[in-house]
């Protein structure tokens, strides 16, 4: 069996702005799972495969932190 080079294409769920892009993960994050990029949480809302041309598009969108800013400062 051959393995196949898959392209996964991380776009920003609300602005549609391109993220990331990976080739041959060893697996594709699964719908609201949480993945870690540009040191920032990310939960993924949607996932695309096209199987004709061997893509898939991740959807993600920004995990808002907790107000942890301001006990860090004192």
């Amino acid at each position: 069996m051959s393995k196949e080079v898959v392209k996964v294409i991380l776009w920003e769920e609300n602005q549609k702005d391109f993220l990331k892009k990976f080739y041959d993960l060893q697996f594709v994050p699964r719908i609201g799972e949480e993945v870690y990029l540009k040191k920032e949480k990310w939960k993924v809302t949607r996932v695309e495969h096209d199987l004709e041309i061997s893509e898939i598009n991740v959807y993600v969108e920004l995990i808002k932190k907790a107000k942890q800013e301001k006990s860090s400062n004192s």
